[in-house]
């Protein structure tokens, strides 16, 4: 493998796990139950939960799903190649129409 692949590569991996990050801004509201309240972060897998008994003097629980991280930092990586190619393509294909003006 070239050493160009290898960083492009890293870089669109490092994309994914900057976007799944980013992605924990997005809450949403997962609870089902009576008596508990259950938040989601994380976009479009909640991998972050945080949850509320609904009881005085209960604790707030905090979990991370890293199997939803993984898979967050796939789905952006896929997101960020599909990018990667349409910016290529389109610069190729403004280069090829330079050449033969």
């Amino acid at each position: 493998m070239s050493r160009r692949l290898v960083l492009i590569i890293l870089v669109i991996v490092v994309s994914g796990f900057f976007a799944t990050l980013i992605s924990g801004l997005y809450e949403q509201d997962l609870s089902q139950a009576l008596g508990v309240s259950i938040t989601g972060y994380g976009f479009p897998l909640s991998w972050y939960k945080e949850s509320q008994i609904v009881y005085p003097g209960s604790p707030t629980t905090y979990s991370i799903s890293w199997e939803s991280f993984a898979l967050d930092i796939a789905f952006w990586s896929l997101i960020a190649t599909l990018l990667a190619v349409i910016v290529y393509k389109r610069k190729h294909q403004t280069r090829n129409k330079k050449r033969e003006v």
